[in-house]
């Protein structure tokens, strides 16, 4: 740089990364007159900045534009008109990135379905679905949906939590993508009445994907799901879980008793198997025998032995648990409890000695004993093996570089009767940073309940799950309801996001 002038960029003569020329198809680069060079790693929020070489570099309205369509963060920098159209022909002319333009288009606003373009003969499925799951992990997305609908077939991405849609193409398209798919996920491409589940991997720069893979037939065509599961993500501590300090010294004090079962309750997708982790993160494994069955294996984790169930081999949680108890266990962490025989295997477990860590469908700690009992456990069994429960939801935080004060008149705010409380709440107003949506990544909202001496009767008395509720109410515990409304008031969160996840009663 010379006299305060901006560098110059040549992008004809760069290495640009295949990544970064995956987010921009060839026309919107000749359509912007911008030319990929590259994509910086994920911020500390996940975020990924896109640099771009324009001639146009202090046009802030083409900058706005660019960051609504790609939904991501994005630089300028400088280059001649001429170096840029040299830039674009030069990267985009190698047939990966083609295959894919004409064939995807934007969902929404940015293509109507009468001047969606046709797929060119060039056009691969192979570069189709690279192209889908190159977008969703440039944008944080867990899951992929791919639907066929009448006329077109939409993909849809998961982003904290919400879904929503990114791209469409062509009907006809579908079966090639779906064909694709099942290759990678080692499925027969022939069968297309009944439902099929797979797994691949896949390497995007640096970082290894799992991808679990679900087909299902619709009257429209082959719906496929994907979930991106990180290889090279790393635990999470209870402070970024968003434990509060009492929730945490409750954890800490069931994890370290020697023998006892702490169970995770929740939905799909609440978040449970990431704290049953972070619990493990504080287990002195290298002192102790820690073995884990799971579906999925998640998390690879080193110096912990790691089981994946496979029930087409007989490998099930049930036998694969017995055959754990063989192997001298300290800890074990069983990935889910679905049937009376896994719960019958866990419950023993916790009486002979192990620590037991496992996670149970059901709407919160009051629900989890009560539904163990429905489950055919003995009510005496259930109060003396379980150590704690722990309910839990995950809301969205809200995006730091677009928060503000939320108006007093706030409609969650008297649904949940807080108005005149004095407090103040935040709410998202939406910038480029959250592609204007107001939330950036998740964190949980919590309920920690010791089984104490009253809750151990009242389940051994077969109490209902209303009983309980009121009694943990009665005990003072926080609710997650409580623990978000907090979050709420320290700006992490807003109340309408408390609101969406956790059910409030006589809202």
């Amino acid at each position: 740089m010379t006299n305060g002038a901006p560098e110059q960029y040549h992008p004809q003569h760069m290495s640009v990364p295949r990544e970064a020329l995956m987010l921009l198809t060839h026309e919107q680069a000749l359509r912007f007159r911008v030319c990929p060079v590259s994509i910086s790693p994920p911020s500390a929020d996940g975020v990924r900045t896109l640099t771009l070489a324009t001639a146009d570099v202090y046009n802030t309205q083409l900058l706005r534009e660019l960051q609504r369509v790609l939904g991501c963060g994005v630089a300028l920098v400088t280059a001649s008109d001429e170096d840029v159209l040299q830039g674009i022909e030069a990267h985009y002319s190698r047939g990966y990135v083609d295959a894919p333009t004409d064939l995807i288009m934007q969902a929404g606003e940015q293509a109507a379905p009468a001047s969606m373009a046709r797929a060119p003969d060039g056009a691969t499925a192979g570069a189709t679905v690279e192209s889908i799951i190159q977008r969703a992990v440039a944008q944080r997305a867990t899951d992929i949906h791919i639907e066929p609908h009448e006329d077109y077939v939409y993909v849809r991405f998961r982003i904290d939590g919400i879904i929503y849609d990114f791209v469409k193409y062509e009907l006809e398209q579908h079966a090639q993508v779906i064909s694709r798919i099942k290759i990678l996920a080692n499925l027969d491409i022939a069968q297309n009445r009944t439902p099929q589940d797979g797994r691949f991997d896949v390497r995007l720069g640096k970082h290894m994907f799992d991808v679990r893979v679900s087909i299902v037939p619709l009257t429209t065509g082959q719906k496929a799901a994907l979930r991106l599961l990180p290889k090279h993500q790393s635990w999470m501590n209870f402070t970024q879980l968003g434990l509060n300090d009492r929730n945490r010294e409750l954890l800490e004090q069931m994890i370290v008793r020697p023998f006892g079962m702490l169970l995770a309750t929740g939905p799909t997708g609440s978040g449970k198997t990431t704290t049953m982790y972070a619990c493990m993160a504080k287990i002195d494994y290298l002192a102790k025998n820690v073995i884990t069955i799971e579906d999925p294996v998640e998390y690879r984790i080193p110096r912990i032995g790691q089981i994946q169930v496979n029930p087409k081999v007989g490998l099930t949680f049930a036998t694969g648990l017995r055959s754990i108890l063989r192997q001298d266990p300290d800890v074990i962490l069983v990935g889910e409890i679905r049937d009376p025989e896994t719960l019958e295997m866990a419950i023993h477990s916790a009486l002979t000695g192990h620590l037991v860590l496992s996670t149970l469908h059901c709407n919160d700690a009051a629900a989890a004993a009560a539904r163990m009992v429905d489950m055919g456990a003995e009510p005496f069994l259930v109060a003396t093996a379980s150590s704690g429960i722990i309910s839990q939801r995950l809301v969205r935080r809200i995006c730091e570089k677009c928060k503000e004060p939320a108006p007093e008149d706030d409609i969650a705010r008297a649904h949940l009767r807080l108005a005149g409380d004095g407090a103040i709440y935040y709410r998202g107003a939406g910038c480029p940073h959250c592609r204007g949506i107001g939330y950036l990544g998740r964190i949980s909202v919590f309920e920690v309940v010791p089984l104490n001496g009253a809750i151990q009767q009242a389940i051994m008395r077969k109490a209902s799950a209303g009983d309980i509720r009121a009694l943990i109410h009665e005990m003072g515990v926080p609710s997650m309801l409580d623990d978000g409304i907090e979050k709420a008031r320290a700006g992490v969160t807003s109340l309408d996001e408390v609101l969406r996840a956790v059910y409030v009663e006589n809202v």
